[in-house]
């Protein structure tokens, strides 16, 4: 039973009168309104507005160094193909990572756009790696995230 129907058929049992009933239905509205407001403040304290994905990727030595930086708004385009993204990697490089424990195939890429997109996104480092590139003798190391 809501809390109105209680006021309600307190005042029908004339255990209050109505002017009471009409105070308890007022207060109680005011309070549902209040946490209403307060849940909106957090929800809209939680977003983020993230304007870029940012992809770097460096080396020690400096033989590797590339700065992508990706629009936001491309990303809609993007969450259309992104379960597709998996099969974008070589299949060589994919054996490779597999092979160190990294899974790509289990990286729900649209979740991730779609959490971007909306500003909902708990951390803003998407992936941080680093790897030896032994043909140059540097650690190369890759960070995805939102800025």
């Amino acid at each position: 039973m809501s809390e109105q129907q209680k006021i309600l058929e307190m005042i029908e049992k004339g255990q209050i009168t109505a002017a009471e009933g009409m105070e308890l239905l007022e207060a109680l509205n005011e309070t549902k309104e209040t946490e209403a407001i307060q849940k909106v403040e957090t929800v809209t304290a939680a977003r983020r507005n993230y304007k870029f994905l940012k992809v770097k990727v460096t080396s020690d030595n400096s033989s590797v160094n590339v700065n992508v930086n990706i629009p936001l708004r491309l990303l809609t385009t993007i969450s259309e193909i992104a379960d597709k993204m998996t099969t974008m990697v070589p299949a060589d490089a994919r054996r490779e990572m597999e092979s160190k424990g990294i899974d790509i195939s289990s990286i729900d890429f649209a979740k991730i756009i779609e959490e971007i997109i909306n500003g909902t996104l708990d951390d803003p480092n998407i992936v941080d790696v680093e790897a030896w590139d032994e043909s140059h003798k540097a650690m190369v190391k890759v960070r995805v995230y939102v800025d």
